[in-house]
């Protein structure tokens, strides 16, 4: 059932958690809202009569600009936090005294009637404030995309709460009073109130933390939000939509209640049919948010409100028509159901869009100013029009009419204001860089509008390559035939790369327009990539029948294997198709890494064992596409030798195979099982992160759980282990003790706080993350705080509190470490619970843990520490880690070169990098004129050769031995350029070696000039 519910409403699984705890918030205020609202609306009706809304509505409008700017001055004034629950705990503050006094009235037979007055301004406050305190709420705790998903759940919630409060209103009433009834609205915000709570502390307070830019409370005055409205058409527009609609609403309301009032005689029956109207209101809505939420989803905000706009216009049009007919109770009824619906469950969440490209710490003072001026103009307008039935200056048809010319106008405010937002999107693609994502989904749903069209098509003449780069991919996302011209004469003027990715771009219907010739041009073109992809455009053609054979051959015999395979990809399985493949396979470096993309596309598992080979290929790349390519392939045998793998595999392959691993899925699970207790970090990383992804809630709970649990506790017992190390009094091992501390425990942290992400929020999460390891202590103490609350998985929340508050300064937070104020005067042997090998390595070398037990499980590492040392203080590889550096330390091959032997010689091509140990090695060379120059001279710890690296031409430097000899350790080109790849911090540091050198170079040539 829940699985039913994810697809129907496109719901991800990191959405789960916000639903419930939100989703219940939203259940509950529904039913308050709706009982709160059929209460006072009848007490007030049936007490003093519908001839005083008119005065009501006229009153609230000159309340509510001060109620609008109040709150907004308060939202700065206040945290976010305590803004939203100061709100909320004043909502039920009124129903409990608006209902102990009317009690109070019942028991004791007091009378008067200026309360019934009050009664409706604070109970319509309350009303008018908690929905857009829900509607804010949820949109502020989601990202923008993640609101679209569960915002229709929210609320489908709160209309069961309506309708539940529907059936209590027409049920309860005749029998307890419409008082009671008034006071259980306040019973039921109350109920929601814990929730409410979660939901700010685990989702809202994270994003308020010290340090996170975007929660940074601001103050702003007044005067800053109305200026800066003033000059937004946007905003003005939106002010306007938000003040049309409510207006037009209130003389919907107004009619709704005049016909009701003279049907109905007594209060309990206005009650009661007021509650019947809410069931079926709700029900339809029930109905109506089926399908609504995937509507909205491909509509856009802008679109719904125009989209509402039109039913408004339609509502007033079907009441006009029949106000006087037998039957104008039922077609008002409907209308008002209709339009109120609409506005305060689509409408009021709709403009929430609008404000979420306005910074955190401004959003809430746009807003109140927006509501304010909108809700009070709105009101003001709605009791105008209302008095002039009451006032006898129109009949009820009459204001009808009325109300669908007022309708009318609100479709123009809408048309405009769907313009001017899609207008804002591209404004604020072009602008803003912190969250453009967010907003990338309205822009694309809003392509197919003209203006958007010709804006983006203005791009693809941009003179920068990266906007033109972009703008494309937006078209490849959301392909049009109506840019086809333009992609095309870009495809013939740009660079390679711009000219391949236009013709991808090219809608498949715009590439058949084009003329034959045109497209002959495209696929005879002298770079293969373009006619590679004019290919695939022609391939995708499902018109192309007959000539289809012919153009398969025609790509075969291409020259190069970036076009063969486009032909490959569209072949039938034959023995043809089988020979081509294996000999693209056999052919290795490009031509095997493209064979293999189409076998992974085709899935074709007859050529598993012929991929198998490609790992044995030298070249990372095609090894890195083999793994790639049997994860595609899939089947339980690919997991089993993918997991094999896993043993002694880099970074660079093991992510590869973790990526292998989710492609196979669930059929990967039981070899992954087998990993999950595995003493090896990175292993485990590997088995964690794959089942997190892949495996079911239960997997996660009974597996994944315990086992993160476990990696605390070993993450505790490594930072003991390395206090006792640093007892030891060798400041070299210590150093590099608390290094390979930091780094396990930053990268099962990782892991772990990943694994959190999946029972809780993917923005909340980090933040709470970041706010445990934070160095002020009030901070920490917040985010340490959340995690006492059980958030997420509470056994892995209490774990990682435990851990926390037993390492309050971890690396990263200050950069120390805390040192034991005792000194270890024995060998202590902790392998039992200290199952890294590097730290057991390093002990032994420190002198803490001794035997031959240890020297024999660790050897390999014990040989490799000595070189470690040294080049971690070498800065090239200073940021590497000592796990991959161990990899290094493997293969770098110490060598002793006596004076005047050379490293590099002048004319001759390096391939290998040299990292000084002991001596000193004369950098020079010699010019066209035969004169020899000294560049400089390199000492211990610095680095010799990298300008070899990036190329095979000859070198244009010797570097040779000078004053007795020098020890050196020599790493082979292909390893660093693997490490270049791995950690870009290398080759930046390759650039500025190299760079310092060309220097040097240039002040000895001003120096001779």
């Amino acid at each position: 059932m829940l699985a039913g519910i994810e697809t129907l409403f496109n719901l991800k699984f990191e959405d789960r958690r916000k639903v419930w705890i939100l989703g219940t918030v939203f259940f509950l205020a529904g039913v308050s809202e709706m009982v709160n609202y059929t209460s006072f609306m009848s007490i007030f009706n049936s007490r003093v009569g519908t001839q005083s809304l008119p005065m009501m509505y006229l009153i609230e409008a000159f309340v509510l600009p001060l109620e609008g700017w109040f709150f907004s001055f308060l939202s700065q004034r206040l945290s976010k936090p305590r803004f939203m629950i100061s709100l909320y705990t004043l909502f039920i503050l009124i129903g409990v005294m608006n209902g102990g006094v009317l009690l109070a009235f019942q028991w004791f037979g007091w009378q008067w009637d200026g309360f019934y007055f009050l009664l409706f301004l604070t109970s319509n406050f309350v009303v008018r404030q908690q929905t857009l305190l829900m509607w804010s709420t949820a949109f502020d705790l989601c990202p923008t995309q993640q609101a679209k998903r569960v915002m229709p759940i929210f609320v489908l919630s709160a209309i069961i709460g309506g309708i539940v409060a529907g059936i209590l209103s027409n049920k309860l009433a005749p029998i307890i009073g419409s008082d009671v009834l008034y006071i259980l609205a306040s019973v039921f915000l109350l109920l929601g109130l814990p929730n409410f709570l979660i939901a700010l502390k685990q989702f809202l307070i994270p994003l308020t933390f010290k340090g996170n830019l975007e929660a940074e409370q601001h103050t702003s005055s007044m005067a800053f939000y109305l200026k800066e409205t003033l000059r937004s058409p946007f905003l003005l527009t939106v002010i306007g939509i938000m003040t049309f609609m409510p207006a037009i609403y209130f003389l919907m309301e107004y009619q709704y209640f005049t016909v009701a009032q003279s049907v109905f005689h007594t209060e309990a029956q206005l009650t009661s049919f007021y509650g019947f109207m809410v069931i079926l209101l709700f029900c339809a809505a029930f109905l109506l948010q089926l399908f609504a939420a995937k509507l909205i989803d491909r509509l856009g905000a802008s679109n719904t409100i125009f989209a509402i706009t039109l039913i408004f216009l339609g509502c007033f049009s079907l009441v006009a028509m029949f106000i006087e007919a037998e039957f104008a109770l039922t077609f008002v009824s409907i209308g008002y159901s209709l339009t109120y619906l609409l506005l305060y469950y689509f409408a009021e969440p709709g403009y929430q869009f609008f404000f979420k490209m306005l910074p955190i710490q401004h959003r809430d003072g746009f807003r109140y100013l927006a509501q304010g001026i909108a809700a009070s103009v709105g009101i003001l307008l709605g009791s105008a029009l209302s008095m002039l039935h009451s006032e006898a200056l129109l009949s009820l048809p009459e204001q009808a009419l009325l109300g669908a010319f007022m309708s009318v106008l609100l479709l123009v405010l809408a048309w405009i204001g769907r313009h001017l937002y899609i207008k804002e999107l591209v404004r604020y693609l072009k602008v803003s860089g912190s969250a453009v994502k967010d907003f990338l989904n309205e822009l694309l749903e809003s392509m197919k509008n003209d203006h958007v069209r010709q804006t983006l098509v203005e791009q693809l003449n941009s003179p920068s390559e990266t906007v033109q780069m972009l703008t494309i991919e937006l078209f490849l996302s959301h392909p049009d035939p109506a840019v086809t011209n333009s992609l095309v004469q870009l495809a013939e003027r740009s660079s390679e790369r711009i000219r391949t990715l236009a013709l991808d771009a090219i809608h498949p219907e715009g590439w058949r327009t084009l003329n034959p010739k045109r497209q002959e041009t495209f696929l005879t073109d002298q770079e293969a990539s373009v006619r590679a992809a004019a290919f695939r455009k022609l391939f995708s053609d499902r018109n192309l029948i007959g000539d289809k054979h012919r153009w398969i051959q025609t790509a075969r015999s291409d020259v190069s294997p970036v076009v063969q395979v486009e032909a490959l990809r569209v072949m039938e399985e034959s023995e043809q198709l089988g020979a081509d493949l294996r000999r693209l396979l056999g052919e290795g470096g490009e031509s095997a890494i493209l064979a293999c993309e189409v076998i992974a596309e085709r899935g074709l598992q007859e050529f598993y064992f012929d991929v198998m080979m490609c790992m044995l290929d030298p070249t990372p790349v095609v090894k890195m596409t083999a793994v790639r390519t049997i994860g595609k392939i899939g089947g339980h045998e690919a997991a089993t030798n993918l997991t094999e793998l896993l043993v002694g595999a880099d970074m660079e392959l093991r992510t590869a195979i973790e990526q292998a691993l989710i492609d196979i899925g669930t059929l990967a699970l039981p070899e992954l099982t087998r990993f999950i207790p595995s003493t090896n970090d990175e292993i485990w990383r590997t088995a964690v992160t794959v089942v997190n992804a892949i495996g079911s809630d239960k997997d996660i709970q009974n597996l994944i759980v315990p086992s993160c649990v476990k990696k605390l506790l070993e993450l505790q017992a490594n930072h003991e282990y390395v206090r006792k190390i640093q007892a030891a009094g060798r400041e070299e091992w210590t150093q590099l003790a608390h290094r390979r501390s930091d780094e396990l425990t930053l990268s099962l942290l990782d892991t772990i706080w990943t694994v959190m992400i999946r029972f809780g929020d993917e923005r909340t999460i980090p933040q709470i993350r970041q706010a445990v390891e934070d160095q002020d202590e009030e901070v920490r103490d917040h985010g340490l705080e959340i995690l006492s609350e059980g958030l997420g998985n509470p056994k892995l929340a209490s774990a990682l509190l435990t851990f926390y508050q037993r390492n309050p300064y971890l690396v990263g937070v200050d950069g120390g470490h805390s040192v034991p104020s005792q000194t270890v005067k024995t060998a202590v042997d902790l392998s039992v619970t200290v199952t890294d090998p590097w730290l057991q390595a390093i002990a032994i070398k420190a002198g803490v843990a001794e035997g031959e037990w240890e020297l024999v499980n660790n050897w390999e590492y014990l040989s490799a520490l000595d070189k470690i040392v040294l080049l971690k203080q070498v800065p090239l590889f200073e940021e590497i880690p000592i796990e991959e550096l161990g990899r290094v330390a493997s293969i770098a091959k110490e060598k002793v070169y006596q004076e005047g032997e050379y490293l590099i010689k002048q004319g001759n091509p390096g391939a290998s990098l040299f990292v000084i140990v002991e001596g000193n090695v004369e950098i020079s060379g010699m010019n066209d004129d035969g004169i020899e120059g000294t560049i400089s001279i390199m000492g211990p710890k610095q680095s010799v050769g990298e300008a070899a690296l990036f190329d095979d031409r000859p070198s244009l430097v010797s570097a040779q031995v000078i004053f007795d000899y020098v020890k050196v350790l020599e790493i082979e080109g292909k390893e660093t350029a693997r490490l270049v790849r791995l950690y870009p911090n290398i080759g930046i540091g390759l650039l500025r070696s190299v760079g310092n050198r060309l220097r040097t170079m240039e002040h000895m040539v001003l120096k001779l000039g």
